[in-house]
């Protein structure tokens, strides 16, 4: 049983209600003036007693709680009205009482109990009419049926009432259930707008790194060249006219660094063109080959049979690839490297493997430290260890997200 909502149920049902309570107390004490106006005094004496015990419940209901109590104290005032019946005989007040009784116990009880009241009410009253009174069995009818009345319309009444703060207490949940959705939906609204501005500075970071890094690239290579080859240019009319064969070394010196700068900015405008959209591995397997062409270093590329990888990690792995055979050509002094991709436990690997010259300890320099950034933004991870007879041997793992899957 629910008892907080029974209580709740309780004090609705049982506060008091002004006007009804004065109305029903007139008819109470009416219906006493009018039986006993020529009556005994030891009739009136009962009869006001009685009346007064309906005002008390009539207007203090909240004194007696809970049903046992309630239960208690209309069979105990119906007992005082059936003795005083059985006493001094029947009339106009002691029938309103048990009227008034019927309608009291149905307004405050449940059905069940009220029901099982007014049938044990009636079955006393039918039971002193007909076999003390020695009235007609239509007469006790009548009387049974005026109880039977009174129950119905109490009953009626008090399940409109229950239903009409049943739908008012629905509607106030709903109400709240529905300002709760509504404050829910700004909250997750203004966090949209939070998450899409933050992934918008995220984004422009992203951009702004990457165009440093290319800017530096620029710098250190096709900067230095040409730099170089302005100094070359200068000292010429001065080469020519000492040494003509020393001038033509430098033009050829020249042309040969012209073309590495011509080289290294393509290479720069291929990065930048580099397509996030594609996901397959082409983009990797011709890094190798390109590599291999500039560079004179061995590269071989495998890859097992992968499902399409999503764009954001052909992107991460293409930008540690450059970087790793960039480091093989420039410390490792290796002569051959190998790259192997291929995928375990929903996870992508590529291995990165050279024959050159492992220095121990490894120190992670700026190369390591920024692709090993570049693995952690993606959620993945990067090892490195030296491998035997000799080389160095670079793992690196990335999740591979469901959405990538077919």
């Amino acid at each position: 049983m629910n008892t907080g909502h029974d209580d709740k149920k309780q004090k609705i049902l049982s506060a008091p209600r002004r006007p009804r309570s004065m109305l029903l107390s007139l008819l109470l004490v009416y219906s006493m003036i009018q039986s006993l106006i020529h009556a005994p005094l030891h009739t009136v004496l009962a009869s006001s007693l009685l009346i007064i015990f309906c005002i008390y419940l009539l207007w203090w209901p909240r004194t007696i709680q809970g049903y046992g109590m309630i239960l208690a104290a209309a069979s105990f005032v119906g007992m005082v009205a059936f003795t005083v019946w059985l006493a001094f005989g029947l009339n106009g007040t002691i029938y309103s009482v048990i009227l008034f009784l019927t309608g009291w116990v149905t307004y405050r009880l449940p059905t069940v109990y009220s029901a099982e009241y007014t049938v044990a009410t009636a079955a006393s009253a039918a039971s002193i009419l007909f076999y003390v009174e020695q009235d007609s069995p239509e007469s006790v009818l009548t009387q049974c049926l005026g109880l039977a009345a009174v129950y119905l319309i109490i009953w009626g009444s008090k399940a409109r009432r229950e239903t009409q703060t049943m739908k008012e207490r629905h509607l106030a949940e709903l109400t709240a259930a529905h300002q709760q959705l509504e404050n829910a939906y700004d909250q997750l609204h203004q966090a949209h707008l939070e998450l899409a501005k933050a992934s918008e500075s995220s984004l422009r970071y992203a951009v702004m790194e990457e165009r440093s890094r290319i800017a530096a690239d620029i710098h250190d290579s096709v900067g230095h060249g040409l730099t170089s080859v302005i100094v070359q240019l200068q000292a010429l009319p001065y080469i020519i006219q000492a040494s003509p064969d020393e001038a033509r070394s430098t033009l050829r010196n020249v042309t040969e660094i012209t073309r590495g700068c011509l080289q290294d900015v393509r290479s720069v405008v291929h990065e930048m063109g580099l397509s996030h959209q594609d996901s397959s591995l082409h983009e990797l397997r011709k890094l190798t080959q390109i590599f291999s062409e500039q560079n004179g270093l061995s590269v071989s590329f495998s890859a097992d049979d992968l499902e399409k990888i999503a764009p954001e990690h052909i992107y991460v792995l293409y930008r540690i690839l450059q970087e790793a055979l960039t480091n093989i050509l420039r410390h490792a002094e290796a002569t051959s490297a190998s790259v192997n991709l291929t995928e375990q436990q929903e996870n992508i690997i590529m291995i990165i493997r050279d024959n050159g010259q492992a220095q121990a300890p490894i120190t992670p320099g700026f190369g390591l430290t920024t692709m090993k950034g570049r693995c952690e933004k993606a959620g993945g991870s990067m090892s490195i260890r030296p491998v035997h007879p000799q080389g160095l041997e670079l793992t690196v793992q990335l999740p591979r997200p469901s959405s990538t899957k077919k």
